[in-house]
């Protein structure tokens, strides 16, 4: 049984420096006197690059004294979003509410909209995971699937980006992929698409569309490791 919850708003739960404000400092116009105002964040802000990890940096150490006392159930974390995994239904539902108490105490507060409490199949990062498996989400294969044949080396870059992220469901992805890479490496200007890349960019996407739930690995039975 799995739990998952998504945090609001978790940047602004992150003060930031007294010294270090003046470089989150904006300028604020007053749409009815057209004042112009100097502000700086006090908090960590939404678009700056390095938020997610600052965040999630935080957020570790202090689940740190949660997971302490609750090793009975596993926790994972990333940035967040959180998963909570557990034999049974009672054990996962009683770690659900003692969390829930200690992100709130900690200043925390989760989205009630997007939480999946004590389910037995939960999606969590793109994936549906249930018990021993995992596989892509109808949601996410279709954004892979919605990119058009791509003509610029930008869009490509981005959908080689994001198809790398599910080697595990594309067995033998770099010699598919070969034609694709090459062309995003070729000399700057207007990329070339040639007949060689479009059957590459449409097979990576079917295998995508058609990829299997992923199990844990039989180590009675054959299986193929592959190594990156």
């Amino acid at each position: 049984y799995f739990t998952v919850l998504d945090l609001k708003d978790t940047f602004f739960c992150i003060p930031v420096d007294v010294q270090s404000q003046i470089i989150f400092a904006f300028e604020w116009e007053n749409p009815t006197t057209g004042q112009r105002t100097q502000c700086c964040w006090t908090v960590l802000l939404q678009g700056f690059k390095n938020s997610p990890t600052l965040f999630g940096n935080v957020l570790a150490k202090e689940l740190e004294q949660w997971r302490n006392y609750h090793d009975a159930v596993t926790l994972l974390q990333y940035v967040d979003d959180l998963l909570i995994g557990s034999d049974s239904y009672e054990a996962c539902l009683e770690a659900t509410i003692i969390l829930l108490n200690f992100l709130g105490l900690t200043g925390y507060r989760v989205s009630k909209k997007k939480a999946q409490i004590g389910w037995e199949k939960v999606q969590y990062l793109g994936f549906e995971i249930t018990k021993g498996q995992r596989e892509l989400s109808t949601e996410r294969k279709e954004a892979i699937c919605r990119i058009a044949v791509t003509i610029s080396k930008k869009q490509l870059g981005r959908f080689l980006g994001m198809a790398r992220c599910f080697l595990l469901w594309t067995p033998n992805f770099g010699l598919i992929a070969k034609p694709l890479y090459a062309a995003v490496k070729g000399p700057e200007g207007i990329l070339r698409w040639t007949p060689e890349c479009r059957k590459s960019f449409e097979e990576i996407k079917k295998k995508l569309m058609e990829a299997p739930a992923l199990g844990l690995q039989n180590l009675r039975k054959p299986f193929q490791l592959y190594v990156h």
